[in-house]
């Protein structure tokens, strides 16, 4: 009887195996995945540390911005706002830096909004164009 069970229900067992062994690649792949990233994004933060050393707040905005161009991925914003943010921590000022930037708050105000539709509408990246002008804000606002 047990053997009849199984000449059943073979397909049941081999879909159930097939997923298990598929989920256990994935996990895998999203660990390493992971730990590049973490890599990779600690890596940007010490070249934007370094890139602000030797240049001022601007000029950490402009390569940001330029260096945003064709980004469109979760893990190249990431990038970009770990680069922008260690940069504007160590940069000096900027004369007019932070003219016409609204206050930073958690949850974005109206404020917020329009200036950011206003400065990123140029931008094909604007999702990222946010998160680095939202560092630009916050750096601003302390």
């Amino acid at each position: 009887m047990s053997a009849s069970i199984w000449r059943r229900y073979k397909w049941w067992w081999a879909a159930t195996i097939g997923l298990v062994v598929c989920y256990g690649l994935l996990k895998t792949y999203q660990a390493d995945l992971n730990t590049n990233l973490n890599m990779e994004a600690d890596q940007a933060s010490a070249v934007g540390a370094s890139y602000g050393l030797n240049h001022n707040q601007q000029a950490c905005m402009d390569k940001s911005l330029r260096d945003i161009q064709g980004c469109n991925s979760f893990a190249c914003g990431v990038l970009a706002g770990r680069f922008i943010k260690a940069c504007l921590e160590n940069a000096p000022s900027s004369v007019g830096f932070c003219e016409d930037v609204p206050a930073f708050t958690v949850e974005k105000d109206r404020d917020t909004k329009e200036w950011l539709r206003d400065i990123c509408f140029e931008q094909p990246e604007t999702n990222t164009c946010y998160l680095v002008r939202r560092q630009q804000q916050q750096i601003c606002s302390s």
